[in-house]
Formats: structure tokens, C-alpha cells, sequence
């Protein structure tokens, strides 16, 4: 499995999304031209490959898809599963890395048999049935109260991904990640960024991120749910710009 460029837009300093589980890289939804009107925006997405699925693959790729894009070194804005990729990066190639978003994620994932019976169940879903899934609960799964007309107007008109063979190399993936004691060799900047009601990643594990990273803050948005990204009312840009200056990137 690899990380590839999903879309490259606007300049300035480099932030590069690496997305959750669906891995489409489209989930930043209207905050991706909020972004690109002052950074250089790099979106990736995972793509099934021959040979190793694991997330040493994963972060040689996102390590790749900079030098390849002549980009020194970025920001990397993960959120879930995208945080354990964006981990093992800046552990693998940290000169390549100024600072770490991290956005309702975790170094290990908290819900355990959820997790087991996420893995059990996903490859007997029929996608039909995941596409009538997603229509009906996605906006209750993923937004908490504090959501936002556009954002879940935007969510509702993407297909999404189904629990294909990619998707489901992911969650093997997630079953094996455990960066709890690494945290304290990144030495980069971090913004921790928790939603209270967070159905999918509880906000315990974004603490946890935060105790363990030297330099990180946290944001803790109340009423906000797994999908805060796509939230205009949040200040996403200043963050970043806060978290590129303490990068020393500005």
C-alpha cells in the first residue's frame, strides 16, 4: 500500500493532508480551498500495491510524494488513521517533517473489540448496503453537535469508500499499531486537535497523544465529532500558521 498525490493546489508553505481510514483524500471537503488560498495544500491518498502493506511502506511513500513535489519539508495534517502514518514518517525521515496536525487521532487505536469486529464483519458487506450505511448514520457517526449545513451537505454528495480489499488492509494495520513509546522521540512541533464526541476515536486517545509528544498543544473542540476538519467556524488556517511558526517555518 502507498500514499500518492491526490491533489496539489495553491503556495506558500507546504501542508500535506494524510486522510483517515476511507483514504480518499477528499474529506477535507471546503476547508481544502480555505487551505490552498494560504498554503501549498498537498493531498494524499492511499493506493493498493504489490508487495508490503504496513506503515513503514506507508511513510517511505508520503516521504516520496515530497521529493517528488520538490517540497523540503511540510506540515503534516493526519487525521485518524492517517495519524499513525503521519507518526511513522516523521520517526522515519523527521529532516523531512516541520511540525505535526493531528486531528482526532491516536499512537494506539482505544476501541480494541470494536476494532476486531470492524474486521470480522467489513468483508461480508455487500457495497450497496455500505452506500446505504453511509447515507443513513455517516452524518451521526461522524459529526457531533457541532456540524455544519455545508460540511454535511458536501459529506453527503461523495460516494465515499467501501470496505474493499484496501480498506480492510488499513484495519489490519490499525490492529498492530502501537507508537506509545516513541512518542517522546519527535522532536517536531504538534497541534493536538480532540472533539468531545467523538463516536469513532475516543478523545482520551488524543490526550494520551498530547502527554506523550514533547512539543505539542492541544485543542479540545467542545461538541465536535470525529469529522472536524470540514468545520468553517474552525480556525484551521491560524493553527496551522501558529504551528509553522513555532516550526520555525513561517
Amino acid at each position: 500500500m502507498l500514499a500518492t498525490v491526490h491533489a496539489d493546489r495553491g503556495t506558500g508553505p507546504a501542508v500535506v493532508y494524510v486522510p483517515g481510514i476511507d483514504g480518499t483524500g477528499e474529506l477535507l471537503l471546503g476547508t481544502a480551498a480555505r487551505l490552498a488560498a494560504r498554503f501549498r495544500l498537498v493531498c494524499l491518498r492511499y493506493q493498493t500495491a504489490p508487495g508490503a502493506a504496513d506503515y513503514a511502506r506507508l511513510a517511505a511513500s508520503v516521504a516520496d510524494c515530497l521529493q517528488a513535489l520538490g517540497i523540503e519539508r511540510a506540515v503534516l495534517l493526519a487525521e485518524s488513521f492517517g495519524g499513525g502514518v503521519a507518526l511513522h514518517t516523521v520517526l522515519a525521515r523527521p529532516e523531512r517533517i516541520a511540525g505535526l496536525a493531528l486531528v482526532n487521532t491516536f499512537a494506539r487505536f482505544p476501541s480494541r473489540l470494536r476494532l476486531a469486529a470492524t474486521r470480522l464483519v467489513a468483508p461480508c458487506v455487500p457495497r450497496p448496503l455500505f452506500a446505504l450505511g453511509r447515507r443513513l448514520g455517516g452524518v451521526h457517526a461522524l459529526f457531533g453537535a457541532r456540524r455544519e449545513a455545508d460540511a454535511v451537505r458536501e459529506f453527503r454528495a461523495l460516494a465515499g469508500a467501501h470496505f474493499d480489499r484496501g480498506y480492510r488492509l488499513r484495519l489490519r494495520l490499525l490492529a498492530g499499531l502501537d507508537l506509545r513509546a516513541r512518542l517522546g522521540e519527535i522532536t517536531q512541533p504538534a497541534l493536538v486537535v480532540v472533539g468531545t464526541q467523538d463516536r469513532v476515536v475516543a478523545p482520551a486517545a488524543g490526550r494520551t497523544l498530547h502527554a506523550g509528544l514533547p512539543r505539542a498543544r492541544l485543542e479540545i473542540v467542545d461538541g465536535g465529532g470525529h469529522a472536524l476538519l470540514p468545520l468553517a467556524s474552525l480556525p484551521w488556517a491560524e493553527w496551522l500558521a501558529g504551528l509553522l511558526s513555532r516550526a520555525g517555518s513561517a
